[in-house]
C-alpha cells in the first residue's frame, strides 16, 4: 500500500483511503485523485465537515466576553 501524506490506507482495501483531517473514506482513482465514498451521516457530522473546511475559528460560549483583568501595577500619589 502506498503512503500518501494526509491519508491513511484502509487495512484491507487497496484503493480506499481515510482522510486524516475529516475521517471520511475516499476511493483513489487511477489518475491519483480521490472520490468521496457516500456514507450515512447525521446532520451534525455534515455540518462539522463544512465548519472544518471553512477554516474560520468560531468563538465558543466559554471564551465569549472574557477580558483579561486590568493590571494594578501603577501606584498613585494619593496612597503615600
Amino acid at each position: 500500500m502506498e503512503k500518501i501524506e494526509g491519508w491513511e490506507p484502509h487495512p484491507t482495501r487497496k484503493i480506499i483511503y481515510k482522510d486524516l483531517k475529516t475521517g471520511l473514506l475516499y476511493r483513489r482513482r487511477e489518475s491519483g485523485s480521490f472520490d468521496m465514498i457516500p456514507l450515512k451521516m447525521t446532520e451534525h457530522q455534515v455540518l462539522e465537515i463544512f465548519r472544518k473546511a471553512d477554516g474560520v475559528v468560531r468563538m465558543t460560549s466559554r471564551s465569549r466576553g472574557r477580558v483579561p483583568p486590568p493590571s494594578d501595577q501603577t501606584l498613585t500619589e494619593e496612597s503615600e
